[in-house]
């Protein structure tokens, strides 16, 4: 089983992508914040990050920026997640797959899924 970590400051938002991601035979880790999202990033053996790009502590770009760092964890598939879209356009070398919070948002996270695994 493939684990997936989400990193989202939004309880709400953590519990819909955890329930859309279990609904698929995910494995599911949450972080409420950029800096438990980083731990649990090196305490368990993770296949993806879906990391929300504004978070206190660390942002998702920040966390992004620490496992590009580290041999190992630079390898991880990324998807940065916002309710901002001017997100949207920037190609990034930090993450694989940028998505939109919005009314799509379940088929956009799986094709991401997809896409990336």
């Amino acid at each position: 089983m493939k684990t997936i970590l989400i990193a989202d400051d939004s309880a709400s938002m953590r519990k819909l992508l955890e329930t859309i991601l279990l609904g698929e035979g995910y494995g599911v880790l949450t972080a409420d914040d950029g800096r438990q999202a980083l731990k649990l990033a090196f305490d368990n053996q993770i296949d993806a990050i879906v990391a929300d790009e504004q978070m206190p502590g660390l942002t998702g770009t920040e966390l992004f920026k620490i496992l590009n760092t580290d041999p190992e964890k630079r390898s991880i598939p990324r998807i940065m997640i916002s309710g901002h879209s001017e997100h949207e356009q920037a190609t990034s070398e930090l993450y694989d797959v940028f998505i939109s919070k919005n009314l799509d948002l379940k088929e956009q996270l799986l094709a991401a899924i997809d896409k990336i695994l």
